[in-house]
């Protein structure tokens, strides 16, 4: 088949120009791609080291050259690759073969059409491809093609599993040239219109031009949110500047619930809009998706002994069996969800009395324990925690990559919303209300050991209305605690974390490579001074610059969506949930995220691998945990109002962390007394009342979300043209089935061969010199 290389112009972005079957070294000077003059797709870099301590040392040899040689084959009988090798850079003991992958137009042409194909059988919205397709398409179906099962008609290639276990990873390198000017777009603003005005497809719009999917929606959905905030941080900065001091305005918190159930629906409504325009709606069905390999491995093992061909479908009662499995780890969860909260409430409890009032044997040390078990103890569990979790959803054995990463999401977030919002929620509802008395009864156990009488500061003593006791220590809860912990948590940790996504991988990268030895100090400053351009003279400079830029990618960490997502969900909590607290949260939240856009995006193209991402239609697991979140916004902005509520009674001690009492107005307490003990005679006529305000908020507020749900419905969806596309597709396809028998090909249609004839050259020499060097290590062992 003759190949013809393509000149049509893409979407707006960086120039694409033909992959055609001759790749020859005049190519290699090609100023329109000068970061990846190759015109390279993907890295996939193999493990040939033989281990320093190996004992069978014939069968690693043969298990080398096995999954050398497995990998080309899979590559070369798939047709319309270009394959080349070359040695890696890893040190001894830790030897890699990088092998090169890259598509000719009519390759991808093709692997467009057949997902058209596809999307035209499930009844997916039509997507006009542009020809040649976006630089994101072509990555995302070329990885499609290594990644998915043979019986999708991929190559099943899984990095570090199965007889795959020495392929390292399959990595996409970035287009330099394009992040410039991705980068350049965000600084000037010009995305943030692009983003939520303009609503354009992931072909033409700005921010789909060469990032995947995943990635584009989640900066769809950051757009979104920040902007969201601009109405209620005006709000939020005028009850800051017009209410009393320090208090905690109902009509504020009125305004949060109303916000956050506003901009879940309106989100849910744009992420349908955005499905339907991108052409991705639906295509998270079994039948559409990618499936995983371990789970068409596990269907294989089932029907080994039926006879015929597995079809990857999923089959009657693998639904019920994966829900059963789903539903039998939500005791493990909630187990280790206790467990850790066990464990912070000791440290809470140890840093705000123990260490306020102990004064004995390394009294300087006792202050410290609390961070230190939070800083290094915490994190640890954390972490067998996520290693579980990923266990129970490998248990579960999801049918497509999708499904297994929101199952493991919901797992996964549900313990850094524990380390989050523990905090606060003690402080608010055990140390203000409760906080008297339980450090009275520390100072008096603590006292009762070292024979020293310790004596609680009261409220009138505490603000110089009342006399104090001589001869005794006084010590009292603090003041602010709950303002201060939402200050540290909405503005110090926000700048901690900027420091380390964005500093702290430069600072790492500088002293790494001074340290092997790949650069000088002085080096560095030339590179900067002189715009960090170094000018190759032969087609070896060339080569070698691009290895060079490979070895740096390759040490990048992969990109991780979860983190970024957790990180916006937990600021939304803490503005919906505890900004009746201080109202000027959404403020600095919104100053933190208008960085944190530009700063993300300077992320993923500097400091990660270029991302990669199946086609996705919702951001999933972490629309439900918005709703939830809204919801225990406004049990908790309410049942605070009402236990911080002013009262006129004159033996009331003040339970508000922010507001100190005064000689004429105090506020509500739970205990009457330090020496009162909270028994449910005493604090039940808090308690009933307090429960009922809690049961009316959250009643409220599934009728306020279901309200606004309706509304959101009508205004945004209701004869929208989105909603008359999805009609019009429904009606043409009568509602086809999306899930295939068993025994059936999911297409009818053949693969293209192509012959490897004209594939080679220059730079694409095959695999001979990667043979070369399987070879070398094994006679150097």
């Amino acid at each position: 088949m003759s190949r013809k290389a393509s000149s049509s112009p893409t979407a707006p972005g960086p120039p694409v120009t033909a992959r055609g079957t001759s790749m020859a070294p005049q190519l290699a000077k090609d100023s329109s791609h000068p970061s990846n003059p190759f015109q390279v797709d993907f890295v996939i870099p193999l493990d040939i080291s033989l281990g320093k301590y190996s004992t069978d040392r014939n069968r690693i040899q043969k298990e080398v050259r096995d999954g050398y040689e497995l990998l080309l084959r899979q590559l070369e009988e798939e047709g319309g690759l270009k394959i080349a090798s070359r040695k890696g850079r890893g040190a001894k003991g830790k030897e890699e073969v990088w092998v090169f992958v890259s598509a000719g137009d009519e390759k991808i042409v093709e692997l467009v059409e057949r997902e058209k194909e596809q999307d035209e059988q499930h009844s997916l919205p039509p997507h006009a491809h542009a020809v040649p397709p976006s630089p994101a398409t072509r990555i995302r179906l070329l990885h499609s093609l290594l990644t998915s099962p043979p019986i999708q008609h991929g190559l099943g290639i899984t990095p570090g599993e199965g007889r795959w276990s020495r392929v390292k990873s399959i990595a996409a390198l970035h287009d330099d040239e394009a992040n410039k000017a991705w980068l350049k777009q965000w600084s000037l603003g010009g995305d943030w219109k692009v983003g939520l005005l303009k609503g354009l497809d992931s072909e033409h719009a700005g921010l789909g031009s060469h990032q995947p999917p995943p990635v584009h929606l989640y900066f769809d959905f950051l757009t979104t949110y920040t902007l969201s905030l601009l109405p209620i941080s005006a709000v939020g900065a005028l009850f800051w500047l017009f209410s009393a001091a320090d208090s905690y305005p109902p009509l504020f918190a009125l305004c949060l619930s109303i916000y956050s159930p506003i901009f879940v629906a309106f989100w849910r409504i744009r992420e349908r809009k955005l499905a339907v325009r991108w052409g991705t709606k639906g295509c998270e069905n079994v039948a559409v998706g990618r499936l995983r390999p371990e789970y068409v491995a596990n269907l294989e093992k089932r029907d080994s002994g039926a006879g015929g061909d597995v079809v990857g479908t999923v089959q009657k009662g693998d639904d019920m069996k994966r829900d059963l499995k789903v539903a039998a780890s939500v005791p493990i969860i909630a187990l280790c969800g206790v467990g850790l909260g066990v464990l912070l409430m000791g440290v809470f409890l140890l840093e705000a009395f123990v260490s306020e009032v102990y004064e004995g044997v390394g009294s300087g040390v006792v202050p410290l324990i609390p961070t230190a078990v939070f800083v290094l103890v915490v994190p640890q569990i954390v972490g067998q925690y996520q290693n579980l979790a990923k266990a129970l959803v490998k248990w579960e054995d999801h049918p497509t990559p999708v499904g297994a990463e929101k199952s493991l999401t919901g797992k996964t977030f549900a313990m850094n919303g524990i380390v989050a919002y523990l905090g606060l929620f003690l402080s608010a509802y055990v140390y203000a209300p409760f906080g008297q008395f339980i450090m009275a009864n520390v100072q008096t156990r603590l006292a009762g050991h070292s024979g020293e009488k310790i004596k609680i500061a009261s409220s009138a003593e505490k603000t110089g209305l009342g006399p104090r006791t001589s001869g005794s220590k006084q010590h009292s809860i603090k003041a602010g605690r709950l303002k201060g912990q939402l200050f540290a948590y909405t503005v110090t940790n926000q700048a901690v974390n900027a420091f380390l996504e964005l500093g702290l991988p430069y600072i790492l990268r500088f002293v790494d490579e001074i340290r092997h030895g790949k650069g000088s100090i002085k080096e560095e400053i030339q590179k900067k001074t002189s715009g960090g351009a170094v000018q190759p003279r032969s087609d070896a400079d060339v080569e070698k610059l691009f290895l060079d830029k490979v070895e740096k990618e390759l040490a990048l960490p992969e990109y991780n969506l979860f983190t970024d997502y957790a990180e916006m969900v937990t600021q939304f909590g803490y503005v919906v949930v505890w900004s009746c607290v201080w109202p000027l949260a959404p403020v600095f939240a919104l100053l933190n995220n208008y960085l944190e856009i530009r700063g993300d995006a300077l992320k993923v193209t500097q400091h990660v691998r270029r991302p990669i991402g199946d086609r996705v239609e919702t951001i999933g697991s972490w629309l439900d945990t918005l709703s939830i979140i809204s919801w225990i916004g406004a049990i908790t902005s309410s049942t605070l109002i009402y236990l911080f509520r002013p009262t006129t009674a004159l033996h009331s001690q003040t339970p508000n962390p922010n507001v100190p009492a005064t000689g004429s107005v105090h506020l509500h307490s739970i205990v009457a007394t330090y020496s009162d003990s909270p028994t449910l005679r005493k604090i039940l006529p808090t308690l009933v009342p307090l429960v009922a305000i809690a049961l009316a908020a959250s009643h409220g507020h599934i009728v306020l979300r279901w309200v606004v749900t309706e509304l959101a419905e009508r205004v945004l969806w209701r004869g929208s043209k989105e909603q008359v596309e999805v009609e019009r597709m429904q009606e043409k396809k009568g509602g086809k089935k999306m899930v295939q028998a068993r025994g059936e090909k999911v297409e009818k249609t053949e693969k293209k061969r192509y012959e490897s004839q004209g594939l080679r050259g220059g730079f694409w020499n095959g695999g001979e010199e990667g043979a070369r060097e399987v070879g070398r290590v094994g006679k150097a062992e």
